[in-house]
């Protein structure tokens, strides 16, 4: 059996490396962001938002909150500058910190693989209490990186279906990630739900002060229509580069099952807010209670399964063999996409 236990979001500013020019520049920057987040998370610990003496309490954090994204780096810069290797160097601080204070810390970071030379990911990651890396997801839908998608073949060969969408089966229950953007795509999470995620963390980068693009009706509906817990962590703010102080404006979340708001934080800026109660027992009796408002059981994906088989927009295998530029050649996805999806009647331009 599960106790309840909680989840926090801290909410931060981030701190970008867009300005300087060398890695050592960027980390020097990254360094004082962690320094900070340390102090943070004393914070987040305290009375009354966490238990101390309790390992069964998250702390999230937002998307590529340690660095920003790229602009007008080109690939080979960014991996240079601002890529994290995952475990390393930067990883182990924050792991460090889980083993200190017992918690289990979940983060997002640019990454760089040996394994995909010349490529880099936008990756989700969670760390538990003994201070170990449990999942790692790379953004699937995401047109700033690389994405698993565009490497489809040789990424499922080596990680198939479950690394592909790693679902992390811990004391907490069962917890996967996505970012920013991907709540905007109702596979995202329906795919997480199906391998039995409980909870998904969401670490964004929005403007979460206004409902742009349904964006944060998209958190409430993709926690109701998969009847699981989301905790949304927003940047408060943007500090140091091209990126303007207030293109974030926080408003991070925290919602139920049933996509019952739990807590916010209330606006733009450094905190420890949202902080709620996961029950993943009652989640559970939800779940398994045959009647009609259980939107789990009453799914029939056999009959939409022939509209999704003929239909694809972006091609797969994009970067397979050939390498990312920079992240102005998503443009050429996208119109790829659209001549796609014009041709099988998806889209139909205007006169």
């Amino acid at each position: 059996m599960i106790q309840p236990w909680t989840a926090t979001c801290v909410q931060v500013l981030n701190h970008t490396v867009n300005h300087v020019q060398t890695r050592e520049e960027a980390m020097e920057i990254v360094n004082r962001s962690l320094d900070r987040w340390e102090i943070l998370i004393l914070g987040g610990i305290a009375p009354g938002q966490a238990r101390p003496n309790n390992p069964n309490n998250l702390l999230l954090f937002p998307e590529f909150a340690l660095t920003g994204f790229p602009i007008l780096e080109s690939t080979d810069e960014w991996i240079e500058k601002a890529c994290f290797d995952i475990p390393g160097p930067q990883t182990e601080r924050l792991q460090s910190m889980a083993q200190k204070y017992k918690l289990f810390i979940a983060a997002n970071s640019y990454e760089r693989d040996e394994a995909w030379p010349g490529i880099y990911f936008n990756c989700s990651y969670l760390i538990d209490p003994s201070g170990e890396i449990i999942l790692k997801y790379r953004r699937i839908n995401t047109l700033h990186s690389v994405s698993p998608h565009d490497l489809m073949d040789k990424y499922l060969d080596m990680y198939g279906i479950e690394g592909t969408f790693p679902v992390a089966d811990c004391e907490l229950g069962k917890i996967a990630m996505m970012p920013c953007a991907e709540i905007m795509y109702p596979e995202a999470a329906r795919a997480f739900m199906m391998r039995g995620a409980e909870v998904i963390l969401h670490p964004t980068s929005d403007s979460g002060a206004m409902d742009l693009w349904a964006w944060e009706s998209a958190k409430k509906v993709r926690a109701a229509e998969n009847m699981l817990f989301l905790v949304s962590c927003n940047a408060g703010g943007s500090v140091g580069g091209a990126i303007p102080g207030n293109f974030n404006m926080g408003h991070s979340k925290i919602f139920d099952f049933n996509g019952r708001l739990l807590g916010e934080s209330g606006g733009p800026g450094e905190t420890v807010l949202p902080s709620a109660t996961i029950d993943i027992e009652e989640l559970r009796r939800e779940r398994t209670d045959c009647m009609a408002y259980n939107r789990i059981l009453s799914q029939r994906h056999d009959i939409y399964r022939g509209v999704y088989d003929a239909a694809q927009f972006i091609a797969p295998n994009a970067y397979l063999e050939n390498r990312m530029p920079s992240r102005k050649a998503s443009v050429d996805l996208l119109k790829g996409s659209l001549k796609n999806a014009t041709k099988r009647g998806s889209i139909t331009p205007p006169e």
